[in-house]
Order: C-alpha cells, then structure tokens, then sequence
C-alpha cells in the first residue's frame, strides 16, 4: 500500500520577514504528537548527517508530520527549514508505505 502525502494544518499565518521560508509548528500543538521524535538523514551533499529531518508520529494513528529541519524557536513556536521535493520523496520512501505522511507548509488551513 503506498503512503499518502497530504499537507498538514499545522502551521501559522504570521511570520516576520527573515521567517517567510520558513514553517512553524506551534509548540502548544506538540501534545498531539506521540513523546518521541523521529529524526531522518537525507540529502547527497556530505553536510546532510549534520541536518536532520524532524518528523512527529501522530497519537493514535499510523500518521506522520514532517517537520522540515530544525532551525530555531520562538515563545511560541519551532521554525523549520521545508524540505525540496526530492527531499519529500526520500522522507516518504524512509517511512515506508501504507502511512499518512503530512508535510508543515506555511499556508494557513
């Protein structure tokens, strides 16, 4: 069964300028993920082992969010770094098939 990749509503729709490439989680939302993170290696450059991919399990269900790779906090929020399409489709063949993987955009839902 393949995965299916949907965007996800964890986001916000304010962000001050240096942040506009990058996505937001707001850290209050953290509780609906499972207590342990799951952290994926891709890229081809020698430097991606050093930037890791953040993806949170959702409770209850055999979904994930894909975080992007971690940049920085607010009070309020973690900021990531979105992944490329290429960087997408490694993400999802790591997860392996018959998940719901979700991606963080900065869109508002």
């Amino acid at each position: 069964m393949p995965a299916t990749v949907l965007p996800s509503a964890y986001i916000v729709g304010c962000m001050k300028q240096e942040d506009a490439n990058l996505v937001l989680l707001k850290i209050d939302d953290k509780s609906k993920f499972e207590d342990s993170t799951t952290y994926i290696y891709a890229g081809t450059d020698p430097a991606a082992v050093h930037k890791p991919i953040t993806i949170y399990k959702e409770k209850n269900a055999n979904a994930y969010v894909v975080a992007g790779r971690y940049v920085g906090v607010t009070e309020t929020h973690l900021k990531y770094k979105p992944l490329s399409e290429e960087e997408q489709k490694i993400v999802a063949e790591k997860l392996g098939s018959g998940k719901v993987i979700k991606f963080l955009t900065n869109t508002t839902a």
